[in-house]
């Protein structure tokens, strides 16, 4: 059995277990009567990532900010469950990060634009911006920021430009140093390896051509929006189900069954599994 957190943006966490390919399950987490009053005068639960610190137990939620004061409400928040038990029912405290320099961190979010990618070792949290948007368009690069986990300092800035990656959906550090994450416009998976000055000193990236699940032979994906690892070294890739595009066109609907035609209208996110080799 694995499981996972998985973190959804009209204001939802479940926990989900696999058992094998299609035996699956999902819990929802509650929030207590704090936790709620606290998210009282958000307009919008846009939650974003979640991501569990393997090192110290804690676990970090990244939420987008929306409306005209979006910024009283992006961020990167530490949670908690009751008896501090990833494996209970419900959130019972939540706080954010004080991120310093605030004018870094905050300089590139927008309304809906935070910071996707977020991922943790040992020393450091990675904050993996969208991307840059103006007049409605993604740019050709984003930003990485490295934050220091005990003084929440940012340690480095880093352009992902050089690297040909456009936008962040996911970030996952599998080992110190070591950052995995999706380019969602690109579709491609990619992986950057740090020096302990957090200097990049290794970049690979691999295209992405996920299918639609029981028709290998159609290559269609909506928008790739989160990576994560299990213990066997499988990576897992979540197609959020964004209604601009998650049902394929009319051409690629005609060839589908029933079932997986439902599973589309009703906006059921796949998720992708794999081995690299």
């Amino acid at each position: 059995e694995k499981f996972f957190l998985l973190a959804d943006d009209i204001g939802k966490i479940h926990r989900m277990k696999i058992t094998n390919d299609t035996s699956f399950s999902f819990t929802s987490i509650g929030f207590s009567e704090d936790v709620l009053r606290f998210f009282n005068d958000f307009p919008k639960l846009d939650f974003e990532e979640i991501t569990y610190d393997k090192y110290t137990s804690d676990l970090y939620l990244s939420i987008e900010g929306n409306e005209e004061n979006y910024k009283d409400f992006v961020g990167i928040y530490k949670i908690s469950f009751i008896n501090d038990d990833p494996f209970e029912n419900a959130i019972v405290k939540i706080e954010k990060l004080n991120i310093q320099p605030e004018s870094e961190f905050y300089k590139y979010t927008k309304w809906n634009i935070g910071y996707e990618g977020l991922a943790v070792d040992s020393n450091y949290l990675y904050l993996g911006l969208e991307g840059f948007v103006n007049d409605k368009e993604f740019a050709d690069s984003t930003i990485i920021l490295v934050v220091d986990k005990n003084n929440l300092k940012i340690s480095r800035k880093i352009s992902t430009k050089e690297f040909g990656i456009h936008t962040i959906g996911g970030l996952y550090a599998d080992n110190n140093f070591n950052l995995w994450g999706v380019d969602r416009n690109n579709r491609k998976l990619f992986m950057l390896g740090l020096s302990k000055d957090l200097e990049i000193t290794d970049t690979t990236s691999w295209k992405l051509k996920p299918t639609i699940p029981g028709y290998p032979e159609i290559d269609y994906v909506g928008s790739i929006e989160s990576i994560t690892f299990d213990n066997d070294g499988n990576i897992y890739l979540v197609d959020d189900p964004w209604r601009k595009f998650f049902i394929p066109p009319d051409d690629v609907i005609v060839k589908l069954d029933s079932q997986t035609i439902s599973n589309f209208t009703h906006y059921i996110p796949v998720i992708f599994r794999y081995k690299l080799k």
